[in-house]
């Protein structure tokens, strides 16, 4: 039997057109961008993108220190909830200027099986 960790991770992205026949989705947080025909073409690319930036870095062994080099801290889904209303970025004020230079809001939502316990313990056998 093989047993997975699962991440569940959301983050903020962000949507804007480039050109009348390009869009671009970018995610600030972890530094992934990508580009798409169209809004909806763009965000899938972008998730596609991050999914395989999370893959990529369980696969190296640095996801950990990926995600502090981005500012993430473990903590509970509570505390996180609230961190992230008490954040100067998600404020109103924010989205104002995210809204000019990076694009319309929207949220990722990633769960990327981490970590499978058979392949560890069989590394190590």
């Amino acid at each position: 039997m093989t047993e997975t960790i699962a991440l569940s991770v959301h983050l903020q992205a962000f949507v804007r057109r480039d050109t009348s026949h390009r869009w671009i989705a970018s995610c600030p947080l972890v530094g992934v961008v990508s580009q798409g025909r169209t809004s909806d073409d763009a965000k899938r690319c972008l998730q596609e993108a991050i999914e395989l930036w999370f893959e990529s870095c369980v696969e190296r062994g640095v996801l950990d220190s990926a995600l502090r080099e981005a500012n993430f801290r473990p903590s509970d889904s509570q505390k996180a909830k609230a961190s992230l209303s008490d954040n100067p970025d998600t404020r109103s004020r924010g989205r104002k200027k995210s809204t000019r230079v990076l694009g319309e809001p929207f949220e990722l939502h990633l769960t990327i099986p981490a970590y499978e316990a058979a392949t560890l313990l069989g590394a190590t056998a």
